[in-house]
């Protein structure tokens, strides 16, 4: 077996990768073992997180109850200011077009791992701006809900693609012990979306004309032209340059993305590292030949489960429930209730991207699923015995659910899932467990107002998600280790110990096309 080529790095920073923003270093700034992060890598952040913007808005465009408030819907004079958007449609309409957005960000999740391997992380952000065009054109000019739903649909796409793109992207520049920091911005993003949408709706009138809510659907156009003109912005992953044997270009990305330090000795332990995960993608037959086998099939599982636990877990259901919540303590404007739910979960996400490093991902998801469990059981015993105390209760349960949802499986489903597997097989492996997050979307979507309605289990269907968050308890406490502050090639030995891998952590042979590479 050959040894790495040996590597050195030149002492000297190139005058472009001291630029003035490099120049200062406020006080309590991001320090991993001297690496500190620069503007620039705020600022490339700041452009890529324009997708999960546009991932939180299409989750709140359709959140203003007189588009669809089924008990006027179903009458045959509907009252006015009810039922406004494609007055007639039906039920089963009306859920096409729901799920619309699921059934393409699935697929688009499925589809997100060949331009970000191929094109790179950069162009593959950007350009999902076109998509975002697009399919805010086709919502904003549609005539009928069909083609509304495409419009819906292609916007799932570009959702789709964004999001395991941007995870995959903030864990590869992000130091390890700001990742979570970083990766719930996604969160954050996504949070500010909705919310932004869910404000504008106070501006509808009680009997509204067409376009004081259809410009709403148009809010993709705008960011879809945000995100390509911010994509010049985006400094490209080292972690893919190096994958793509880009070697120079990759220590030119990381000059740019952290501040002079000890930036060059950080780049010497990447190149190693990729370059090892590169020759081992090399010599099998596929990625996903890869992940499926032994060395990274449970890896790939727990992925995959996290990743469906964030719908599963039951926070977007409960979503459905703050009208009724506000409604019984007199709160009529139920858009208050859009608004406060999803300030909540801005609010906590911020805290807990703040907080959240302190403690290990492992003792997070205990205390998370069991706060779901509590919060959800709760919340259904106030729903099938309500009276003066219990419409308050329900109040907080709610918050204990938000919050327990933010600080866990919120914020840690993306994040430990791409911590799972190494960096070459995180967009592969991304985009299949991101297409299982969409999966259990659309299921949650179809079926839970079914068994939520009072003739199956009405008042008890909430309770559902209090035994899945309990089993997710026990499926933590035996399968999931905690990965925070740990390397790539520290998770994986955790899983597959063999000599022989253990090894090839420390003496790998060089993988094919890095040999003449040299750096004095």
């Amino acid at each position: 077996m050959k040894t790495p080529t040996t590597t050195s790095f030149a002492s000297s920073q190139s005058s472009s990768s001291c630029a003035d923003p490099y120049e200062t270093i406020s006080k309590g700034e991001e320090v991993e073992d001297g690496l500190v992060t620069s503007p620039l890598m705020r600022k490339s952040i700041a452009a890529a997180l324009v997708g999960a913007l546009q991932f939180g808005w299409m989750m709140g465009e359709m959140s203003y109850l007189p588009f669809n408030n089924v008990k006027y819907c179903a009458m045959t004079e509907i009252p006015a200011g009810q039922c406004i958007l494609f007055p007639g449609h039906t039920n089963a309409e009306w859920t096409m077009q729901s799920t619309a957005w699921a059934v393409g960000g699935g697929i688009g999740a499925l589809l997100s791992a060949y331009p970000a391997d191929k094109y790179g992380r950069k162009r593959t952000l950007g350009w999902n701006g076109i998509l975002m065009i697009v399919g805010g054109l086709i919502q904003l000019i549609s005539a009928d809900i069909y083609t509304f739903a495409i419009g819906r649909g292609i916007n799932g796409l570009a959702s789709g693609i964004a999001v395991n793109v941007l995870n995959n992207y903030l864990r590869e520049i992000s130091p390890i012990q700001w990742r979570m920091f970083y990766l719930t911005m996604v969160q954050l993003a996504l949070s500010c979306g909705a919310l932004i949408v869910t404000t504008l709706m106070y501006a509808i009138s009680h009997v509204p004309n067409e376009w004081e809510y259809k410009y709403f659907f148009g809010g993709p156009i705008l960011l879809g032209l945000i995100q390509i003109a911010v994509m010049r912005y985006i400094i490209e992953s080292p972690t893919w340059l190096i994958q793509t044997q880009q070697i120079e270009e990759s220590r030119q990305a990381m000059n740019q993305l952290y501040l002079p330090g000890d930036v060059e000795s950080h780049w010497k332990t990447k190149v190693e590292s990729i370059g090892r995960q590169t020759q081992e993608v090399q010599s099998s037959s596929s990625k996903l030949g890869l992940l499926l086998s032994r060395k990274y099939c449970k890896q790939f599982f727990l992925a995959i489960v996290l990743a469906m636990m964030q719908q599963l877990c039951g926070m977007n259901a409960l979503v459905v429930y703050g009208p009724q919540i506000f409604l019984s303590i007199g709160v009529h404007e139920l858009r208050l209730s859009n608004t406060l739910v999803n300030f909540s979960r801005l609010d906590n996400m911020f805290l807990a991207s703040r907080f959240g490093s302190r403690f290990s991902r492992r003792t997070l998801l205990l205390a998370g699923s069991l706060g779901m469990v509590l919060g959800s059981t709760a919340f259904t015993f106030c729903q099938i015995y309500p009276d003066d105390t219990t419409k308050w209760l329900q109040l907080a349960c709610l918050a204990t659910f938000v919050m327990s949802f933010c600080f866990s499986i919120g914020s840690l489903g993306w994040l430990v899932s791409t911590e799972l597997v190494p960096e070459a097989l995180g967009a592969t492996s991304g985009s299949i467990s991101t297409f299982f997050t969409w999966t259990a979307q659309f299921f949650i979507g179809v079926y839970f107002q079914q068994i939520s309605n009072t003739k199956h289990w009405g008042t008890q269907a909430f309770f559902t998600f209090a035994v899945v968050n309990f089993i997710f308890f026990f499926f933590v406490m035996a399968f999931v280790p905690d990965t925070n502050n740990k390397s790539t090639d520290e998770v994986t030995a955790m899983f597959y110990t063999e000599a022989s891998t253990m090894d090839g952590f420390t003496l790998a042979a060089t993988p094919k096309g890095f040999e003449e590479i040299e750096i004095a």
